[in-house]
C-alpha cells in the first residue's frame, strides 16, 4: 500500500517564490512611509500637497489634516518659495527621475511656530496611473548637527585663539568676549587675582545684573579649575529666556571653561616666571651696586692697614671702625632681602605676646638720635604711655619703625624737624612720623613701598625699607597711610589694632 506524503517544503518554497514576485500593495508602502523619521512629502503639478508622513508632522509642527490641499509654500521661507517653484518645473522636464537638492545653495525649512531650520532634501517625480505628474521630497531636518558642527569650529576656534598670547590680561579678554555670541549674549569672568582678591570682567549684555523688572535672562555659571584648584567662575547669559540652556550647549560650555581655565593658569604661570626673572635681576642689581659701595671701604681700609698701616691708634681705629660699619651695612642690606622675600611668601616669623607700644617707638626713635644730630635735624618723640598695648613681636616693630624713622630723617634736611609720636585712635594705636622734608611727589606717592623703589635723587640704600616696613605692620594685622605734599613734608601713619580693638 502507498501512502502519499505531502512535499511541505516544496510548497513553501512556492509560497515564498510568489511573495517574493507580488509587488507590495499600496497600503504596505503607505505604513512604511509613516514610521520614517524624515518627512515624506508629496505634492502635485500645482504645488498642493497630497502626502503627508508622520515624520514630516514631527518636523514641521503640522498636523496632517492642516496641510493636505495647501500649497507647499508653507513650508518654505518666504525669501525661497518663488525660486522653489522654477527649480521644480526645471526639474520636471529634465531627464532626471530623482535628484538632491541644495547642491548649489543650503536649504531650509519652515515651522509651524514660523522658526527655520536647516535640511537635506532630495525630490523624485512619478508618473501617476491616472496622468498626474508628482513630486516626493524626502527632507531631513539637520538643525542638531549643523549646531554640533558649529559648536566644534568654536571649540577649535578657541583654541586656537587661547594659545595666541601668554599675556595674562590678553588672555583674560579673549575668556570673556570668545562665548559672544557662539555661547550666550554676555559673559561676566570673575578670577582670583595674585592676592586672592576677585577681579571681574564682563563682555556684551550683561544688563540681566541690573535690578529692573522688565529684564529677565538664562544664565549659566562654569566653575573654572585648572590643576585642581580653582582659577575663577564664567557666568554666561541669554537674554532670551526661551533659549535656556540644554545639555549640549552645557558640555560645549564646559568645554571652553577647561579650555580657558587652562590659558588662564598658563598665562598666569607665564606671568608669575616673569616676574621671578624680574625680581631676579632686582637682586642681582642690588647686589652688584648697593653692596659695591661698602665691600670697597673695607677693601680700601684693609688695604691701608695692610700696607700702609697709620703708626696713630687712633687712626687705625678709625679705619677698623670703617670696616666694622661697612659689614653691618652690608649684612642689614642681605638681610632686607631675605625679609622682602619672606614677606612675599607670606612666611614672616613673628613671635606676638602683649606688648605695651611706648618703650617699642622709643627704642625705634633712639637709633636715630645721633645721626639726627649730625645732620642737625630735630628729632622729638610724644608717647602716650596710656595707649592700650598690642598684640606684637616687638623686635620686628621695631624694625618697621626704624624703617620709617630713619628715612624720614634721611630726607629731611639740616634745620628740619621729625616727629615720632603715638595715640588712641579707636580700636587702634597709631604711630606718626611727621617730617618737615622736601615731601613726595603725587606721581611717586603710588609707588614708595614698592621693593627697590628709590625716589628721585635718591640712590642709598636697597630701596626695601619702607617695602619690608608695610610687610611687617600688615603682618601684625594693621596698615599704613602716607600723606605728603612735594616741598611740605611728609606723614606716615601706622595703625595697629590693640587688644580688644579691630584694625
Amino acid at each position: 500500500m502507498r501512502t502519499d506524503i505531502p512535499d511541505n517544503g516544496s510548497k513553501l518554497a512556492a509560497a515564498e517564490s510568489e511573495s517574493i514576485s507580488r509587488p507590495p500593495s499600496a497600503g504596505m508602502y503607505e505604513k512604511i512611509l509613516e514610521v520614517a523619521a524624515d518627512a515624506i512629502v508629496t505634492v502635485n503639478e500645482a504645488q498642493e500637497i497630497v502626502h503627508f508622513n508622520h515624520g514630516a508632522e514631527q518636523i514641521f509642527g503640522y498636523a496632517k489634516s492642516e496641510v493636505l490641499g495647501s500649497n507647499l509654500g508653507r513650508l518654505l521661507p518666504a525669501q525661497f518659495r518663488a525660486s522653489h517653484g522654477d527649480y521644480v518645473a526645471a526639474f520636471g522636464q529634465s531627464a532626471e527621475t530623482a535628484r538632491l537638492m541644495g547642491h548649489r545653495r543650503e536649504v531650509f525649512g519652515l515651522r509651524k511656530d514660523g522658526t527655520e531650520f536647516p535640511a537635506e532634501a532630495s525630490i523624485l517625480k512619478l508618473d501617476a496611473p491616472d496622468g498626474r505628474r508628482l513630486y516626493t521630497a524626502l527632507v531631513r531636518d539637520v538643525t542638531d548637527r549643523k549646531r554640533m558642527d558649529q559648536q566644534q569650529r568654536f571649540l577649535v576656534d578657541v583654541s586656537a585663539a587661547l594659545s595666541g598670547s601668554l599675556d595674562y590680561d590678553a588672555t583674560l579678554e579673549s575668556v570673556v568676549c570668545l562665548p559672544v555670541p557662539a555661547l550666550a549674549d554676555g559673559c561676566i569672568l570673575d578670577v582670583l587675582d595674585e592676592l586672592g582678591r576677585m577681579r571681574r570682567l564682563t563682555h556684551g549684555r550683561t544688563d540681566f545684573a541690573v535690578s529692573s523688572s522688565d529684564v529677565t535672562a538664562a544664565t549659566h555659571v562654569v566653575p573654572l579649575v585648572a590643576r585642581g584648584q580653582p582659577v575663577g567662575a564664567l557666568t554666561l547669559v541669554r537674554m532670551d529666556t526661551t533659549a535656556a540652556y540644554d545639555s549640549s550647549d552645557l558640555i560645549v560650555a564646559e568645554n571652553f571653561a577647561a579650555r580657558a581655565a587652562l590659558a588662564l593658569d598658563n598665562a598666569r604661570l607665564y606671568h608669575d616666571a616673569q616676574q621671578a626673572t624680574r625680581a631676579r635681576d632686582e637682586v642681582l642689581g642690588v647686589v652688584s651696586h648697593d653692596l659695591r659701595n661698602p665691600l670697597s671701604a673695607i677693601a680700601m681700609c684693609s688695604r691701608v692697614l695692610v700696607d700702609t698701616p697709620p703708626a696713630d691708634a687712633t687712626a687705625r681705629r678709625e679705619l677698623a671702625r670703617t670696616i666694622h660699619d661697612s659689614t653691618t651695612w652690608m649684612s642689614r642690606m642681605i638681610q632686607d632681602l631675605l625679609d622682602v622675600s619672606a614677606i612675599e611668601a607670606g612666611v614672616l616669623s613673628l613671635v606676638c605676646v602683649t606688648e605695651d607700644v611706648s618703650p617699642i617707638v622709643t627704642r625705634a626713635t633712639e637709633l636715630f638720635a645721633g645721626h639726627a644730630a649730625d645732620r642737625g635735624v630735630e628729632l622729638t618723640l610724644d608717647v602716650d604711655v596710656s595707649a592700650p598695648p598690642v598684640h606684637a613681636d616687638a623686635e620686628r616693630l621695631v624694625q618697621a619703625a626704624a624703617n620709617i624713622i630713619g628715612n624720614a630723617v634721611k630726607f629731611t634736611p639740616p634745620g628740619g624737624k621729625v616727629t615720632v609720636a603715638t595715640r588712641t585712635r579707636g580700636d587702634n594705636v597709631e604711630i606718626a612720623i611727621d617730617d618737615t622734608g622736601r615731601g613726595i611727589s603725587e606721581q611717586d606717592l603710588p609707588h614708595i613701598f614698592d621693593r627697590y623703589w628709590h625716589s628721585r635723587g635718591s640712590a642709598a640704600g636697597a630701596g626695601l625699607g619702607l617695602a619690608i616696613a608695610k610687610g611687617i605692620i600688615e603682618a601684625h594685622g594693621g596698615h599704613v597711610h602716607v600723606s605728603s605734599k612735594y616741598g611740605a613734608g611728609s606723614r606716615f601713619s601706622i595703625l595697629l589694632p590693640h587688644e580688644g580693638g579691630e584694625a
